[in-house]
């Protein structure tokens, strides 16, 4: 933090903190001051501010510190801000979650309006008491607030009053001080006032109609979210349809269906929207303040039947509302597709819903996503929103616990909040269905046993070595990690894919690898964080219990032999065809297409391909052109030695692509190359981006996810070698993956697939959502599809590919696919997706006929491998099946 942000925290910190006098009235003027100077653009500087007038409105900070202040000056500079944070908003942008929109919004809604009855209150409460000859006698309830009243006024008095009116209107005491606590007011807070009140009301039930009017002026000034008063004092801004949806939700405020009276409040606030005149801001800001108290509404009218059982249909038709109600004051690309995408799915499906697998999981899929967004939603908040709250809470001395819960309390009170409650309750709905289990096992392994420990990131602890035995409890797993030393499972908080890159390496390492999808099993799991546990799985159910602790010492990488790495054979070529490939010159997947080449029928593609062979990558850079950088080389080499589980590792591994991607090479060996890329179609023109693409791959041999793997394996890098083979890329409607021996039960009578639109980079890397996948019979019609697509993004591309083939990819023990990368040579493009459309959500008929083909294709490779089960990457182009690799199941 630094420069204008910098004076202004410290500004506002040290008035806060150390000011011998302070009001509301001083904090309004300088938030009004300050967002002058900062305008409608600067998302940090707004959240600042957002923070700061959050901890005014939750009393945080003192409302009043010794120093009187006129109702009239403090509703004056109340006004004045709520008029320039309505000119804020005007013109402010409501692109992302954490936009100035919504900072401006929760800004202007943690205060008052002002406004011209300041004065009023003061006046008011003098006239009750004169006309009903209420002796002004000190000491008494009535007195002691109007001596309060008359200094320091503040939001409290709206609770107050209606604590007053209570209890004259029950002769229960006990209702004074339950609608007191509802506002958060306590006895010890009532005597803390510079003008404490210390008594209780006396019973004066005559005084009733007189304290509502009264309390209407305490409103006119103190309450923003106020729905009654608020729509009062905006019927003068109103259109004839804005009157009319409103009076049709005020006469329905006590209606049974809960569910009609969203629909009606968020038809309103689509109309009030619409309809602002946002240049003329008098007007605009009552308007603010009504559709405030409106979303406002929304949320309580969830809350208050998120309790009550219903048919998913009616959860559906809320879900619609909520999403609507959340996008008129937001909006975020994905967000606004995965709703179109949702209600359009579920107005074609949710007639038939009932006890269809397969339409129940087209709709969990459809309402994951949204669920998905909405976390990042909530990732947001919390990177922009809680480094501020704790800065300015520590400086301002609130206490820690309130601190630590600061934007978790911001996002329960925004409107994604109510959204993501009924995603819940429908997910559980849908898992029903689709008779799903609460657990997905990935990586199954019967029993283990240690510590237990929670983590956040599983990539944040991936240079940790635990030196007991350990199962950690992630919160996200990405797919992209290595599992650490001595953990012997994971438990993931997150969707993952079967097929991901740490899919495949804890099944190879036989490690646990688990997600569980009950919120409330994940609890009662945190509950054993720190203690020994016993985890085991049984009918595709992971149960943790306690367990005793066992002196066992963890089996580490150095207490078994390395696998041996085969070493190549010596240089022939730079460049070779794919007749020349074979071991000691290429890795397996050039190897592997070029049998399948011959092996495959016809109707089934195989790219054409050529190779840069083993040892390319060392003869260019012991090539005397790259002499000083080899000499940068070797020294980065030396440096790694004793770096095994240092986190700065990744600057010399960062150090060592740098190296790789600066290579040159001499004309000659430029020319052999090209001539044999050629061959299949890269032109001589496309060289530099070519080279690039090889040198890509060569330093992905640096990757971090590789360099963790190789230390765990105790396989020194100096011994990986890669070769890279270059493939054209098919442009496909869809990339897949299969296992010809399903991985999470080792029937070899079972094919598991996973397939998603466009490159297949977004399947086996770190993209959120899923894969559309499923099982299949080899030897029947027995097909079950276990999840539909809702990747957020295709990635889509052309030209040519250059993809890792080392000699460490296919070792026993060492899961070394994946870790190395495959670069395209003209880089891709992102493609948002929509599956409203898409085939694979429409046409079950086409997804059946997508299953068998790649169970055809998925035997035959099978079958060319002797009967080895493999891991097949393809593409499907136009209806025709390619393959693109193959390589041994691991």
């Amino acid at each position: 933090m630094e420069g204008q942000a910098a004076a202004m925290v410290d500004e506002i910190c040290r008035a806060e903190a150390e000011y011998g006098s302070w009001t509301l009235m001083h904090r309004f003027s300088l938030c009004n001051q300050w967002l002058r100077r900062i305008g409608n653009s600067d998302i940090e500087g707004l959240a600042w501010i957002y923070v700061w007038m959050r901890y005014s409105e939750l009393r945080k900070l003192d409302w009043q510190r010794n120093y009187n202040t006129k109702p009239s000056e403090l509703a004056w500079n109340q006004k004045n801000l709520t008029y320039t944070i309505t000119e804020l908003i005007a013109n402010a942008n409501k692109q992302g979650f954490v936009s100035p929109v919504w900072l401006l919004r929760g800004i202007l809604g943690s205060f008052g309006r002002g406004g011209d009855n300041g004065q009023r209150i003061r006046d008011q409460i003098l006239e009750i008491i004169h006309k009903h000859r209420i002796g002004e006698r000190a000491g008494t309830y009535i007195e002691q607030w109007h001596q309060k009243l008359h200094n320091n006024t503040t939001p409290d008095d709206i609770g107050i009053c209606e604590a007053t009116i209570a209890y004259w209107e029950t002769n229960n005491m006990g209702k004074y001080w339950e609608v007191l606590n509802h506002h958060g007011i306590t006895r010890e807070r009532l005597a803390s006032f510079e003008r404490p009140i210390t008594t209780q009301p006396d019973y004066m039930p005559h005084l009733i109609n007189d304290f509502r009017d009264f309390l209407r002026t305490l409103k006119s000034v103190h309450s923003g979210a106020d729905l009654i008063t608020s729509i009062d004092n905006a019927r003068h801004c109103f259109t004839q349809g804005m009157h009319n949806k409103v009076n049709d939700i005020l006469s329905n405020l006590h209606h049974w269906d809960k569910v009609a009276q969203i629909e009606r409040t968020v038809w309103a606030r689509l109309e009030i929207n619409y309809h602002a005149n946002k240049g003329n801001h008098q007007q605009y800001r009552e308007i603010l303040y009504v559709d405030i108290s409106l979303d406002l509404y929304v949320r309580q009218l969830c809350e208050s039947i998120i309790h009550v059982d219903m048919a998913p249909r009616h959860y559906i038709r809320e879900l619609n509302l909520l999403l609507d109600n959340a996008t008129i004051t937001s909006e975020h690309p994905e967000f606004t597709t995965a709703i179109n995408d949702w209600k359009a799915l579920a107005s074609r499906y949710v007639a038939n819903l009932e006890g269809n697998r397969d339409i129940a999981l087209v709709l969990k899929s459809a309402a994951d996503r949204i669920s998905r967004v909405l976390g990042i939603a909530v990732d947001a908040y919390n990177k922009i929103i809680q480094p501020k709250a704790q800065a300015i809470g520590t400086r301002c001395k609130i206490e820690e616990d309130f601190i630590d819960l600061f934007t978790e309390e911001a996002v329960r009170g925004s409107c994604f909040f109510a959204p993501s409650m009924i995603l819940r309750k429908l997910d559980a709905q849908f898992r029903g269905i689709a008779k799903l289990k609460p657990w997905q096992i990935i990586s199954p392994v019967s029993k283990i046993q240690g510590r237990l420990v929670k983590v956040e990131l599983l990539h944040d602890v991936s240079y940790s070595v635990y030196t007991e035995p350990t199962i950690l409890l992630s919160k996200k797993v990405s797919g992209e990690e290595e599992i650490p030393e001595g953990v012997l499972g994971v438990i993931s908080c997150t969707e993952l894919d079967g097929l991901a890159h740490v899919s495949v390496r804890a099944r190879n390492g036989k490690k646990l690898l688990a997600v569980c999808f009950n919120e409330e099993e994940v609890k009662k799991i945190e509950e054993y964080a720190g203690q020994w546990v016993s985890a085991s799985s049984q009918g595709g159910i992971i149960t943790i219990k306690p367990a005793q602790a066992e002196a066992t010492a963890v089996e580490h990488s150095d207490s078994h032999e390395a696998p041996q790495v085969k070493r190549p054979h010596p240089l022939e070529s730079i460049a070779i065809t794919a007749d020349q490939f074979g071991e000691g010159k290429t890795g397996a997947k050039a190897s592997n297409c070029a049998i399948l080449r011959r092996s495959l029928p016809e109707e089934f593609g195989v790219p054409q391909q050529v190779a840069l062979p083993y040892g390319v990558c060392e003869h260019v850079l012991s090539n005397p052109i790259n002499e000083e950088r080899h000499q940068r080389y070797t020294k980065l080499i030396e440096s790694l030695q004793g770096m095994e589980h240092n986190q700065q590792v990744v600057e010399i591994l960062d150090s060592l692509k740098e190296v790789i991607l600066e290579l040159e090479m001499p004309e000659d060996e430029i020319h052999e190359i090209q001539e044999k890329l050629s061959s299949i179609g890269v032109k001589r023109d496309d060289w530099a981006a070519a080279f690039t693409a090889i040198k890509k791959v060569w330093a992905s041999k640096f990757n971090e996810r590789a360099y963790l793997s190789t230390v765990k394996a105790r396989i020194s890098l100096n011994d990986i070698v890669m070769s890279v083979l270059c493939q054209e890329v098919i442009q496909g409607e869809y990339a897949y993956v299969l296992h010809t021996k399903d991985p999470f039960t080792n029937d070899s009578s079972h094919i598991y697939g996973e397939l998603v639109l466009g490159l297949g980079e977004t399947l086996v890397g770190a993209f959120d959502g899923r894969a559309f996948s499923f099982t299949v019979n080899k030897h029947s019609d027995e097909y079950q599809i276990e999840s539909f697509p809702n990747k957020s993004v295709a990635l889509r591309g052309s030209g040519y590919i250059f993809r890792s083939d080392s000699n460490s990819e296919d070792l026993p023990e060492f899961a070394g696919a994946g870790l190395f990368d495959s670069i395209i040579m003209s880089f891709p493009q992102e493609q948002l997706l929509s599956y409203a459309n898409e085939r694979l959500y429409t046409d079950f008929g086409f997804c059946r006929e997508i299953i068998f083909k790649l169970r055809e294709i998925g035997i035959l490779v099978e079958n060319a491998f002797n009967g080895i089960p493999q891991d097949i990457e393809g593409v499907i182009a136009g209806g025709k099946v390619f393959v693109v690799q193959s390589r041994p199941q691991v």
